[in-house]
């Protein structure tokens, strides 16, 4: 299934699903009621406006969403008072309030193959805050602090709680995939957010923290489908692409990664109880040619940046440069 949040012609949020090759969005609450009311039934599960409180709200959350993805399928045409077309329809990101939102650094070989590492070198991340979360057309705002480029990743959804989760069970607590883009500002890295401890013996150490520059309002469009694991593309062999206008300025796979979806899942829950809702943003894949993450400049060009996965859906989010903003 193919899940969204979506906001009604009333102007309340509603549960869609997609149907109809995924050019109509089926309204799961009202659906779900009608055949209630068309069984007889008083009592049954009332379907939330939150994909996270439905996830949270488990196994009968989602045999109530089967049986409308039952019936739309069984005969879509009447429940045709319940679908909204997805040209002109207000997509919203799936999940916008997660507990805990990571995104995995430097997990593709390549940079990473060339890094001067620790011994035993583990996965590294940092975390975004629930406030860059945007919708897949919503405007994208970019700081007046020079270059910030666009990173396209799978994100992973968790479906059920775990701690210290074996690997070999890690995509067992999986709900389901999405397009993320994690909008990074590059330039801001490397020239205002670190400091250079001078310590008592002489040495130095340059400490760096991704708090502002990967953490602007709107940093973190994702959408527009959250695809459950059994329509998704494995979560290690996802093709990503991002353009900037017509320009294609990344592509690769998450084979390319260094650290697999199992594994990273794995990983972060034996320091966090991870909980369903809670995001783990993957990693992205490298620019093509004869683009640099360093000459993709989402401020300067301006446009429309679009971020795509195969089988997840596309994003495409206007561009706002910000003057002032830093």
């Amino acid at each position: 299934m193919k899940f969204c949040r979506f906001q009604r012609q009333q102007g309340d949020v509603a549960i869609g699903l997609a149907c109809r090759d995924d050019q109509y969005i089926a309204d799961v609450a009202a659906i779900h009621a009608s055949l209630q009311s068309n069984n007889g039934s008083t009592v049954g599960y009332a379907i939330p406006a939150s994909l996270k409180v439905m996830i949270e709200d488990g196994d009968v959350a989602i045999t109530a969403a089967k049986k409308v993805w039952d019936a739309i399928k069984a005969d879509d045409s009447a429940h045709a008072n319940h679908l909204v077309a997805v040209d002109g329809a207000h997509i919203l990101a799936p999940i916008d309030d997660p507990q805990k939102f990571f995104a995995i650094a430097i997990n593709r070989h390549g940079g990473w193959d060339t890094a001067i590492k620790p011994e035993n070198p583990h996965a590294t991340y940092f975390t975004k805050l629930p406030s860059c979360i945007v919708g897949p057309s919503d405007t994208v705002r970019i700081p007046d602090v020079g270059q910030v480029g666009p990173e396209i990743e799978l994100a992973i959804i968790i479906g059920k709680a775990g701690h210290d989760i074996p690997e070999d069970k890690a995509l067992d607590h999986v709900f389901g995939y999405v397009v993320h883009n994690d909008i990074t500002a590059h330039h801001m890295r490397k020239t205002t957010e670190w400091i250079c401890m001078q310590r008592a013996d002489g040495s130095q150490e340059q400490l760096t923290y991704p708090g502002r520059y990967k953490n602007f309002d709107t940093f973190s469009p994702m959408g527009p489908w959250l695809v459950t694991p059994d329509e998704a593309p494995h979560p290690d062999e996802a093709v990503l692409d991002a353009w900037l206008n017509d320009d294609h300025v990344q592509h690769g796979t998450t084979a390319e990664h260094v650290f697999n979806a199992a594994h990273l899942i794995s990983y972060l829950s034996r320091a966090h109880a991870l909980k369903p809702g809670d995001i783990i943003s993957t990693g992205t894949v490298g620019p093509v040619q004869p683009w640099t993450m360093a000459t993709i400049d989402l401020g300067k060009i301006g446009g429309t940046m679009r971020s795509s996965i195969k089988g997840l859906g596309s994003m495409a989010n206007p561009i706002e440069f910000v003057p002032g903003l830093k």
